[in-house]
């Protein structure tokens, strides 16, 4: 079995800190966990488009690129995820381009 590594477009959505969401703003290169329909967390790194700065309860689009792993479904444009610290979700996005995929 190969590893996948993906790089893609999203838009995402932090989850206001009254609703459970994280208290502190996030900026480029931050690494939570990301959960594509499955109970298998996968670390990756968001990079900001246009912003410098996403507030809890903010939106925007990004650039994530997902570390290897080999048990990630494909991942194809429209696919929803959750965005996760641990056990806590955080946020969630849609993936609207798959910009690259290595095996």
């Amino acid at each position: 079995m190969s590893e996948h590594t993906y790089r893609f477009k999203a838009k995402i959505t932090l989850y206001p800190s009254e609703l459970g969401g994280r208290l502190k703003p996030v900026y480029t290169g931050y690494r939570p966990s990301f959960v594509f329909n499955s109970k298998k967390h996968y670390s990756g790194e968001i990079r900001l488009i246009d912003k410098e700065i996403l507030m809890p309860g903010e939106s925007s689009k990004v650039n994530i690129r997902l570390l290897p792993a080999r048990t990630i479904r494909i991942l194809k444009p429209n696919d929803a995820f959750t965005i996760s610290e641990g056990n806590k979700t955080i946020g969630t996005g849609v993936i609207e381009k798959v910009e690259l995929q290595k095996a």
